[in-house]
Formats: structure tokens, C-alpha cells, sequence
């Protein structure tokens, strides 16, 4: 008999961790890895496990994998997201990021938890392992639930007029998702459409979730600047034939809660303006980098 894949998590949300192995495990899903064999990090380490989601320009230190594991209410999708010697930078990086993190896997793990505490929707983690040499990474590993839905960035490049109505809701919907993000003092630093995961069958309150939240830092100077960065990434991202020059003056007055424009309103959306043209500029040389032939 064929089960389709179910996107429903394998069981309710997380709650309390425990250790199985050498692995950190949300509670509840401690029985869903024994059944499946992953309880440790070698495990999760298998080389030919899964299905690669490989796309270029993901370092080499990098991977990621979707995997289809057994649960007694049929196959269940889940994400796995490996690191094998991460470059300095990026281990700068989770040093500097304030959750004591020691690995790039638990320091998802760690924003994950943090944000779903501040009602934040986000990927549900399962577990995460790492192994450490004289204090650095050697490797880590973080499985975490497929989240519902699918990104925005593919669902509005096939959506057409008719769908105009579901852009319109979601103009509200996601100012209020990241005027709540930014109010409690984080910033995503790679706030573009694929990034936010829309589900049409949910309530109205529970259809988004930002993903892919490793970058996720809560600043303590320069708050604006960041602000700006994930604001103009978005703007950059939503494509201009669904959603116009007005709409997006309509996201921004609720975003600030605002009725109507005052000067610091005005100025942001120079600010963001003037963010947008450079990432467009930089998106482009990447682009160019990444064709066949391209300078490295």
C-alpha cells in the first residue's frame, strides 16, 4: 500500500530534551529515532543517507538532506542539516552569538528554542549532535521536523491575479510575523521570501513560519542597520507583479503601526530603498559567478 508523506510533525512540540548517545533530543521524539535508527551522530553522519538538497553556492562544509522516516501515522518528512569543519569565520560567528552555542547545529538548535519561546513561529527541532576537538568543530548535526507549507519565494512565482486575494492577507500577516520578530530584538540577516514557509490550510495565525535561522542574532548596537538589511530583503524578494509600490506601503504602515507616513517612516523606506539596489547589485554578480564560465 502507498502512504503519501505526511507534513504533520511525528508528535507534539518538543517540551524537555534528554540524551540518547551522544545526541540532544527534543522528549517527544526520542521513540521516533529509535524506531528509525538515528540515535547518534555517526547515524546522522551516514554518508548515503537521505536526499541531497544541494544547490550552488552551499559551501562544501555544508549539507542538507531530506529524509523520509517511519512513524506510526504513516512516513514522515523530516530535514537533516550536517557540518563537517566549518570555517573559521563561521565558528567566530556562533562564538559571538550570545546562546553559548559550540557547534553551527546547536546554535540553530538554540535560536529555534529561543524563538518558538518568544511565539515566534519556527522549525521544530528533533535532536542535535556534535563532536568537538581541543574546543573546535569537527562536525554536528541538527534533524529538525519539515515545517508545513511551502516558501513563499515558489508559491508566489506560480501564482497569478486570481490569487490576489491570499497576497492581500498575507501582507498582513507577515507584517505583523516580523514587527513581532523585530520587537523582541532579533534580526534574521537572510529575510527573503524562501525563507518564510506559508500553509494555506492552516488558521490564520498558525500558516507562517521563518526558517533557516542559523544567521538569527539579537544585536545589541547598530539594530537599525539589521532592521534595514531583513526589511530590504523581503522587498527585494516579493515579486513586483503580485505586489505593488501601494501594498508595500500598506505592509510598512503596519509593520510600524502607523495610519499614515511620519518622517521616520519616510526615512526608512529610503533606508530600505537604497538596501534594496545593493542587494539587487550583489545578487546579480553572484548570479554571474554561479553560470558556467563564471570567475570564481
Amino acid at each position: 500500500m502507498n502512504h503519501s508523506t505526511s507534513d504533520k510533525p511525528p508528535s507534539p512540540s518538543p517540551g524537555n530534551t534528554v540524551r540518547i548517545n551522544d545526541l540532544t533530543v527534543a522528549a517527544a521524539y526520542g521513540q521516533f529515532l529509535r524506531d528509525n535508527g538515528l540515535c547518534s551522530l555517526d547515524a546522522l553522519c551516514t554518508e548515503s543517507l537521505g536526499e541531497s538538497l544541494h544547490k550552488p553556492g552551499l559551501g562544501a562544509w555544508r549539507e542538507r538532506l531530506r529524509l523520509t522516516l517511519t512513524h506510526p501515522s504513516g512516513p514522515q518528512a523530516v530535514f537533516l542539516k550536517r557540518f563537517f569543519h566549518p570555517p573559521s569565520r563561521v565558528r567566530q560567528a556562533v562564538r559571538a552569538s550570545g546562546t553559548g552555542a559550540t557547534s553551527v547545529a546547536a546554535l540553530e538548535w538554540a535560536w529555534m528554542h529561543r524563538l518558538a519561546a518568544d511565539g515566534i513561529p519556527t522549525i521544530v527541532p528533533i535532536a542535535f549532535g556534535e563532536e568537538l576537538r581541543d574546543g573546535r568543530e569537527v562536525r554536528s548535526a541538527i534533524l529538525s521536523v519539515k515545517v508545513p507549507g511551502d516558501a513563499l519565494e515558489r508559491l508566489t512565482a506560480k501564482w497569478g491575479p486570481e490569487r490576489r486575494r491570499t497576497v492581500q492577507q498575507l501582507l498582513g500577516t507577515t507584517a505583523d510575523l516580523i514587527a513581532r520578530f523585530h520587537r523582541r530584538g532579533y534580526v534574521h540577516r537572510d529575510l527573503y521570501l524562501s525563507h518564510v514557509f506559508f500553509d494555506d490550510r492552516a488558521e490564520k495565525e498558525e500558516a507562517l513560519h521563518l526558517i533557516d535561522v542559523q544567521r538569527v542574532m539579537r544585536p545589541r548596537w547598530r539594530v537599525g542597520r539589521w532592521i534595514v538589511k531583513d526589511l530590504a530583503s523581503l522587498n527585494y524578494s516579493t515579486p513586483p507583479v503580485l505586489v505593488t509600490t501601494a501594498d508595500r506601503v500598506r505592509w510598512l504602515k503596519r509593520y510600524l503601526e502607523l495610519t499614515k507616513l511620519d518622517a521616520r517612516a519616510k526615512r526608512l523606506i529610503r533606508q530600505v530603498e537604497a538596501k534594496t539596489q545593493r542587494i539587487a547589485k550583489h545578487d546579480q554578480r553572484r548570479r554571474a559567478r554561479l553560470q558556467p564560465g563564471g570567475s570564481d
